[in-house]
């Protein structure tokens, strides 16, 4: 999790293999407890339960494209939706370069080998 600003605020476990970002999410807060009714909160497609899920009254999420199907061959969003999903990309961006500048300076894997002892603080600096 991360603000706009590319503060990163909770940074979650590791985990190995395919794990859906979703279920995370649900592991790490569980949907009994109010975490999200006083943050202003934004994600992606990958979330799509969380509006049933918890309870809060700021959680964006994109409207998803429509499936394709004999009634309707040519699925399209509105010009509303696009806007609404356009806007709402414009902040997560930030999020998500965030995220990545995380990754690409290896901060994760570098706090999780100090943890175990591989490196040396004197390594690190």
């Amino acid at each position: 999790m991360a603000l706009p600003d590319k503060f990163i605020i909770f940074l979650g476990r590791t985990f190995s293999g395919h794990n859906h970002d979703y279920l995370r999410l649900k592991q790490e807060f569980p949907p009994e407890v109010d975490w999200f009714t006083d943050l202003h909160v934004r994600v992606d497609l990958g979330y799509l339960g969380i509006k049933s899920d918890y309870r809060g009254e700021q959680i964006d999420i994109p409207t998803k494209k429509p499936r394709k199907s004999q009634k309707n061959p040519n699925p399209q969003l509105s010009d509303e939706q696009k806007a609404a999903n356009t806007a709402l990309s414009r902040v997560r961006i930030f999020i998500e370069h965030a995220i990545g500048g995380m990754k690409r300076y290896n901060i994760q894997w570098s706090a999780k080998k100090l943890e175990f002892g591989i490196l040396t603080y004197e390594s690190v600096s």
